[in-house]
């Protein structure tokens, strides 16, 4: 049986605006950070490369093509648009890992102190929760293995504050990532960055936020009263 459709009217021209708005934001920055490593190339250059692309590309478009995409959201079914997020999810976050070896391989080769800094304490905690959360994510898309001891609304709820909470983090070490000593660009270009990654965010984690805190209003608030 093919999927039921969308369900939406056409997106308005402010919605579209802002969609249009959100992707620039996170597009303009990872090029500009891989413009910066490919131009002071080397085998650590592939971190941030690898980082900018899995988290300020893929992961952040994970999130926003299920919740807050006004194409998407027209076009493509909730199913459908449920299976991108996945699909994305599952390759920025592979890039991710493939970034935290980089790192880890590059300081064995340095004889440097591993996860010393705020930046690479707060990507490791951040990689791990994005495991446990992405790992989450397959109980919720597939309710019936702990059901009844969780209803399905329970296990959105709390992916969803799960999914939240690390997207924050991941962009949250993304940005520190340009204060550290590799970063190549300018201070103006720094905070470019850190306007875009920040704006972009607040776009994208807005219909989340609001739809978890009105889920959870629904499920832990007082039951309707009868006439």
């Amino acid at each position: 049986m093919p999927d039921p459709p969308a369900g939406k009217g056409p997106p308005s021209a402010v919605t579209m605006v802002f969609s249009t708005l959100t992707h620039i934001l996170l597009l303009a920055p990872v090029i500009y950070i891989l413009t910066l490593a490919f131009g002071n190339y080397s085998f650590f250059a592939w971190h941030p490369i690898c980082m900018s692309l899995g988290v300020g590309l893929l992961i952040a478009e994970a999130v926003y093509s299920v919740s807050g995409e006004a194409y998407l959201g027209h076009k493509i079914s909730r199913v459908n648009r449920v299976t991108m997020h996945w699909i994305l999810h599952t390759t920025g976050l592979t890039l991710v890992l493939i970034g935290l070896i980089i790192i880890v391989t590059n300081k064995i080769n340095g004889n440097r102190h591993h996860f010393a800094s705020p930046h690479s304490i707060l990507g490791l905690v951040s990689i791990i929760l994005v495991c446990l959360i992405a790992t989450f994510g397959i109980v919720t898309n597939n309710p019936k293995w702990v059901y009844p001891r969780f209803r399905p609304v329970l296990l959105k709820i709390m992916h969803a504050f799960g999914g939240i909470a690390c997207t924050i983090l991941l962009l949250a070490s993304l940005i520190t990532g340009t204060y550290t000593r590799w970063w190549p660009g300018t201070d103006t270009g720094r905070s470019l960055v850190f306007a875009s990654f920040f704006i972009a965010g607040f776009f994208i984690l807005l219909k989340p936020i609001l739809g978890a805190v009105s889920r959870s209003k629904v499920v832990f608030g007082p039951p309707p009263t009868t006439a």
